[in-house]
């Protein structure tokens, strides 16, 4: 999404949770060293649900990018991929997305985090908003000073 075009496929309404590396830390270290966690598994999350178009939102206005304005219906592209997917097989390559991808992709799926904040008191530090911005920002800070030291290499 950062330099070639990106049409998302499917309403972009299903649902998803997410949460950042950062906080992942620190809900793991609070689970190790809290008494109330033995034994027990707690879903990990920044809070809030949210829905693809949403994701795709935060993560455009951090690359500086504006969101795609139209989506790809999944009917076409599902049956589009499954001929893909067929020919790519009769001649023994693997195909590069299957109908997988774009039902893993367009599934609805968010979980309840609210446990481990209840219970053991966890209070993700990162949004949606901040966690995609601080992403954005460590990959070009890591572009530049890895990738970029004098060796003519291009920035991804």
């Amino acid at each position: 999404m950062n330099r070639l075009p990106f049409i998302p496929v499917g309403s972009g309404l299903n649902r998803r949770t997410l949460v950042y590396d950062k906080d992942v830390g620190r809900a793991a270290a609070l689970a190790v060293s809290h008494p109330a966690a033995a034994g027990r598994v707690f879903n990990v999350t920044d809070g809030g649900s949210h829905t693809l178009n949403e994701i795709i939102e935060s993560i455009c206005a951090a690359l500086g990018r504006k969101p795609p304005r139209l989506s790809l219906p999944v009917g076409p592209i599902r049956a589009l991929i499954g001929l893909i997917e067929k020919g790519s097989h009769a001649i023994g390559l693997k195909p590069p997305v299957t109908k997988a991808i774009i039902d893993k992709y367009t599934e609805d799926i968010a979980v309840d985090g609210s446990l481990i904040q209840k219970e053991l008191g966890f209070v993700p530090q990162y949004d949606l908003k901040v966690g995609w911005e601080e992403t954005i920002r460590e990959r070009n800070s890591f572009e530049f000073w890895v990738l970029g030291l004098g060796y003519g290499l291009k920035r991804l």
